[in-house]
């Protein structure tokens, strides 16, 4: 019987600590930005799409990956880049525009 209690508990760990994990959220307007860091200088709320999308970009879709070079690939190559990723930073609709916005008007011509 404890042989079979300790095969549960260690099945148990292996299985929990095997999840995913999810990816801590950034405030889309930081209250107190940390010294050097990157939310110091965003400007998720501007009145310029291209600048809230920059902002937008640089810290949410670096919380995984490294930025990519947004003129390495055209609209239409973004377009399927955008639409799988958009769910994993968990942008609004306003923001999933702004950035959209950013890299249409950055993208390789």
């Amino acid at each position: 019987m404890k042989k079979l209690a300790g095969l549960f508990f260690v099945s148990a760990v292996v299985i929990f600590s095997c999840n995913r994990k999810a990816a801590p959220t950034i405030p889309n307007r930081p209250v107190e930005p940390v010294a050097g860091n990157k939310a110091d200088t965003a400007d998720f709320s501007s009145s310029n799409p291209l600048v809230a999308g920059k902002a937008i970009y640089e810290i949410k879709c670096t919380k995984c990956h490294k930025a990519k070079n947004v003129a390495d690939w055209t609209q239409d190559e973004w377009k399927p880049i955008l639409n799988s990723m958009v769910k994993k930073a968990k942008l609004n609709d306003l923001q999933v525009s702004q950035v959209t916005q950013y890299v249409n008007a950055n993208a390789k011509k």
